[in-house]
């Protein structure tokens, strides 16, 4: 039988679990549905999300117009189930050929700064070097992977 003390402290952490039913929804979201995929460039994103059976945001709007307000709803949404957040990185090579960021993917990062289930899946070195080797392949990866 617990003293008053254990009794008092088991009580206080089921308290405390039982408030945060969220996050313990979130973690058990995490583990039962498919990743997400975002980067640069939707040809390299759809083609990794194929691969590791994923989704993209493709088949989140399921027919639908993709507009700006709806990408960053899709972000909301994903962070709400607690998905899993696999980011390949920008489009290093593209970058490199038109000095052109992509201002959605900027926006994506943004909103899942801190997010825990966010996975960065890309190198990088200098600014417009690096990529996703199981993605990005270039003369750069040989030079790269022999390195290590």
């Amino acid at each position: 039988m617990p003293t008053g003390g254990a009794r008092k402290a088991a009580r206080a952490a089921a308290d405390e679990a039982s408030e945060h039913p969220g996050r313990q929804g979130a973690r058990q979201a995490s583990r039962e549905l498919k990743p997400v995929v975002i980067g640069e460039n939707m040809q390299r994103v759809k083609a990794y999300a194929r691969r590791i059976g994923a989704e993209t945001i493709d088949d989140w709007l399921a027919g639908r117009k993709w507009t700006l307000e709806l990408n960053e709803a899709w972000i909301r949404q994903m962070m709400r189930e607690g998905r899993r957040v696999i980011d390949i990185g920008p489009d290093f090579a593209r970058r490199a050929d038109t000095g052109k960021v992509s201002q959605v993917y900027g926006l994506e990062r943004r909103l899942l700064k801190g997010y825990p289930y966010y996975e960065r899946q890309f190198l990088r070195w200098r600014k417009l070097r690096g990529g996703n080797p199981d993605v990005d392949i270039h003369e750069a990866w040989y030079y790269i992977l022999d390195e290590f």
